[in-house]
């Protein structure tokens, strides 16, 4: 656990400069420099190549992270291994190519109507699937070798500094919004290049022919979780993204800017989330090929109680401040709170059932994910296509909630059930009780004139008095090693 806290804690402080990063892009420049249509394109077009790119790696992605362990004990093995990865994306990426091609008037018909200036840059989602794609991969190779850290760096500084500068260009009108978007495009393809550059320096950029004799049990083994893991981690994107995808169908683009803001504020609730998951599912991985199953339940109750402390923590933290950031919005985009609650609930419910998802899909029962993943996606249709023409884009928010929520704890009561393991414990629900009293109280307090003071006074209290409270009662260990470790890192340097 000691590597997943130090690896999270990083990916957190990562995750965090980029949230700042992305504060400054999502909320203070991309809805003030681009029309609300403009922005909505960049949304979506992400948003099609985010499921695109889930297709086109063919499970590649699933399956580096559940098979690496078998791969890892020496260079060229693994060498092999990430030269098999390659080929299979490649291959994935020129089957989405032709698909694309042959069906790109369904593409132009589904939008033509509330979104036109979709089809007029739809093309673009075949550089963008390729960059999405492969930094993925890349990604997911480089997490095996238990680095979370470098893909994040890259993913939350590099590209969100770059969409800055592009959106600071444009607004001086150096480029046209046609150039904008090639450099939207170049900004994310700089993702790939830049790991693969990492590789290389590292010494991992090795491309061995595989070697595929005597290895046809274990192929079929690796190509029939690949499938599975395809459509299951398919159905989960579609899911995640199916909100913004029929908005700009059923709506327009405008409606999709303004819930890409909500649900890019609602999403910050779940940083911390993912920057446990990129280094405790390998972990994972390597425990449940070991059966070391008092380890595997430590593992789940931990990541649990630690998602949730910070998760709640944020919770309150964006609903304690929304006057703040209702005031810094352009008008367009005001009046999306509960928008922006009901979102945050859902990643909340999500945090709090820990890495069930990932347990079940590094176990023998992998198959069991694809079917209710396939039951996911049917509710997440049903209740979009229920919810959007009656609420509009709270509608979606609150079709998304309801898909989350079910998936979820469909999830929870499986593993508890197959394998008599659950996360919560009596703290869990003692740590709920004080962030909703931390709440409560913050509501109590003034409001000051300064948006930044009073963001800072709010904030430092809501932490202070909710981290304390869990350290007075002792509901966490981690936490508790967390302060302890901080306090003398910092009594060192001010000693030195």
């Amino acid at each position: 656990m000691g590597l997943i806290i130090r690896q999270s804690i990083k990916n957190t402080l990562i995750s965090y400069v980029g949230i700042a990063l992305g504060f400054v892009s999502t909320i203070l420049l991309f809805p003030r420099i681009l029309t609300p249509d403009e922005y909505g394109l960049t949304r979506l077009l992400f948003s099609i190549a985010l499921v695109c790119s889930q297709f086109a790696h063919l499970g590649v992605r699933n399956i580096i992270i559940r098979f690496f362990p078998y791969f890892s004990h020496s260079e060229a093995s693994r060498g092999r291994f990430f030269s098999f990865a390659l080929a299979i994306s490649l291959v994935g990426f020129i089957l989405f190519c032709i698909l694309f091609l042959l069906t790109d008037e369904l593409f132009i018909h589904s939008f033509r109507d509330q979104s036109e200036l979709f089809t007029e840059y739809y093309l673009f989602l075949i550089p963008l699937v390729l960059a999405v794609l492969f930094y993925e991969v890349l990604n997911n190779y480089i997490r095996a070798l238990h680095d979370a850290v470098t893909g994040s760096l890259v993913h939350e500084i590099v590209l969100r500094s770059s969409l800055i500068v592009l959106l600071v260009v444009f607004y001086f009108d150096f480029i046209t919004f046609p150039v904008f978007m090639v450099g939207f495009v170049l900004c994310y393809s700089l993702e790939p290049i830049l790991l693969l550059a990492y590789l290389w320096y590292i010494g991992e950029l090795n491309i061995e022919f595989p070697r595929l004799k005597k290895r046809t049990k274990f192929l079929k083994w690796i190509a029939n979780y690949g499938g599975y893991a395809l459509l299951g981690g398919l159905s989960t994107l579609i899911v995640n993204k199916i909100d913004i995808i029929m908005l700009g169908a059923m709506l327009d683009l405008e409606s999709t800017a303004v819930y890409a803001i909500a649900f890019y504020v609602g999403n910050v609730i779940a940083v911390p989330q993912a920057s446990i998951a990129k280094i405790a599912m390998p972990v994972l991985a390597g425990l449940i090929k070991n059966k070391e199953w008092p380890g595997i339940e430590s593992l789940y109750e931990r990541t649990s109680l630690n998602q949730i402390i910070a998760g709640v923590l944020l919770y309150i933290g964006i609903w304690a401040n929304m006057h703040n950031l209702m005031d810094i919005l352009p008008p367009e985009y005001r009046g999306v709170k509960w928008i922006i609650l009901t979102v945050g609930f859902s990643k909340l419910f999500d945090m709090a059932t820990g890495i069930n998802g990932g347990i079940i899909l590094n176990s023998k029962y992998y198959r069991f994910d694809l079917y209710t993943k396939i039951f996911l996606v049917i509710i997440a249709v049903a209740t979009n296509y229920y919810f959007i023409p009656i609420y509009g884009i709270l509608g979606a928010a609150i079709a998304t909630t309801i898909s989350i929520i079910l998936y979820n704890s469909i999830k929870l009561f499986f593993v508890w059930i197959v394998f008599s393991i659950q996360p919560f414990r009596v703290n869990s629900l003692l740590i709920m009780g004080l962030a909703t009293a931390c709440l409560l109280l913050s509501f109590q307090l003034p409001y000051l004139q300064n948006f930044f003071i009073d963001v800072v006074i709010r904030s430092a209290a809501i932490t202070i008095v909710f981290i304390g409270s869990i350290l007075l009662f002792n509901l966490s260990d981690d936490i508790k090693i967390l302060v302890q470790e901080s306090l003398l890192n910092i009594q060192a340097f001010f000693s030195s």
